[in-house]
């Protein structure tokens, strides 16, 4: 009776899973460790192409497990998932979007001197599970300077009551397409009839909740034919959406520049992830998602409030609150996703502009431009100084976008004399993690 007793205590995380090549490490943390070496960025796409990102580690007890997991595969030093865009650790964040390394953070004293950050594991005893920063080596041709291994990791999941239906497990969901639910029909619908056939088995459409997610969901589809599925939200008041299924929305992925109206969503899963509008009427292939029941008991659902789609990345990222005005004019670290914009924007132009544009390691940046009447100059470098883009000349421009290379970017704007008869008000972008 005692032994049961004791078994009925044990904490939950023991139904944690790993997918298949991950293994459970401080049962809470799902590791895979890869032996290739690659460049920071052939890294980083390699993790995020699973829903997961480079390691991060937000305590001691976790960086000497993930040191002990590397130290057992025979490798030098390991890339780990943090990037840094100034010399303190504050400046330094993780790649799955939970905030900087002020709390726990193993830099030696003074060393957080370049963007991209790697583990020390064997060789200098000294700095053995220390973290060291270094150039990302990223432009093409200097990825080779520096190779090494890395670690991945993605959400622990749980084993389901019943596996029936729940081949794509990921941090306690499951996931169906439309195209594996048997007996439910065609795999296309309306926006409507997907939210009812998902409600029949027993699932909702997809609420989203992290870049994380969306990296997952467009994996599920990679090498189909399929280029937009239904996922669950649904047009409230003013421009607001909500989830169907009651969660918060506390992450927006909204094309800036789909200008379509429309009471249901698509996500582009061939593309970037992002989502669009349309009209429910129009027919598409959906997902549909519940969270994993590890017991046939069913337990109360608690339902969130809805927020609004525009997501205060400061608040989000844990970052002060920017004092700027609307443009972010001079920011020395805006943090996608955000925007920018002109000063004094939708009125003329009044002065230069200069900012220092970052995204999450694994991510580059996506520069959408939703509003274009000026007569001003705009370029965007890299973090290498090269140009990868230059505007000026041309007054009134149809909304275009304009992507990164790697996760940082200066874009500098100057105003110009009017020379033509149209009135100069500015400009104004949209900045994404892509």
């Amino acid at each position: 009776m005692m032994f049961l007793l004791f078994l009925l205590l044990l904490p939950s995380v023991f139904c944690l899973i790993c997918p298949e090549g991950y293994f459970l490490v401080n049962e809470s943390k799902c590791l895979k460790m890869v032996w290739t070496k690659m460049g920071h960025r052939d890294a980083e796409d390699t993790c995020k192409a699973s829903g997961g990102t480079l390691v991060t580690i937000k305590n001691a007890i976790d960086n000497q497990a993930v040191y002990n997991f590397a130290n057992q595969g025979g490798v030098d030093a390991i890339w780990i998932g943090i990037s840094c865009f100034g010399n303190t650790s504050s400046s330094c964040f993780w790649d799955d979007a939970s905030g900087s390394a002020v709390a726990y953070n193993n830099f030696p004293a003074g060393s957080i001197v370049a963007p991209c950050t790697a583990m020390q594991i064997s060789n200098f005893q000294s700095l053995q599970g220390k973290w060291i920063t270094r150039d990302c080596y990223d432009y093409p041709g200097m990825s080779m300077l520096s190779p090494m291994p890395f670690v991945c990791e993605v959400p622990p999941t749980e084993k389901p009551w019943s596996m029936a239906g729940c081949v794509n497990n990921y941090n306690r969901n499951c996931y169906v397409k439309s195209k594996d639910l048997m007996g439910t029909g065609n795999a296309v619908g309306t926006g409507t009839n997907a939210d009812q056939t998902c409600k029949l088995v027993g699932r909702n459409l997809p609420s989203i909740h992290s870049k994380m997610e969306v990296d997952y969901i467009r994996n599920l589809y990679n090498g189909t034919n399929t280029t937009h599925v239904y996922i669950g939200g649904q047009a409230g008041t003013g421009d607001r959406f909500n989830w169907l299924d009651g969660t918060a929305w506390d992450f927006n992925y909204m094309d800036p520049l789909n200008f379509q109206k429309g009471n249901c969503l698509v996500m582009d899963v061939q593309g970037d992830g992002l989502w669009s509008q349309v009209d429910c009427s129009q027919k598409f292939e959906y997902l549909c998602k519940s969270l994993i029941i590890t017991d046939p008991t069913p337990a109360p659902l608690t339902t969130k409030n809805p927020g609004n789609p525009k997501i205060d990345s400061a608040k989000e990222l844990k970052l002060p609150e920017n004092l700027l005005d609307a443009s972010n004019c001079n920011s020395t670290l805006l943090l996608a996703p955000g925007s920018i914009s002109s000063f004094g924007y939708p009125s003329a132009p009044s002065s230069y502009c200069t900012w220092q544009v970052r995204a999450l390691g694994p991510y580059r940046l996506g520069i959408y431009f939703d509003f274009w009447a000026t007569y001003g100059s705009l370029n965007i470098s890299d973090q290498y100084g090269n140009n990868i883009g230059s505007f000026s000349g041309t007054y009134n421009r149809t909304p275009f976008p304009r992507y990164t290379p790697f996760n940082i970017a200066t874009v500098t704007f100057e105003p110009r004399p009017k020379t033509g008869s149209g009135e100069d008000r500015g400009f104004h972008a949209v900045v994404l993690m892509i």
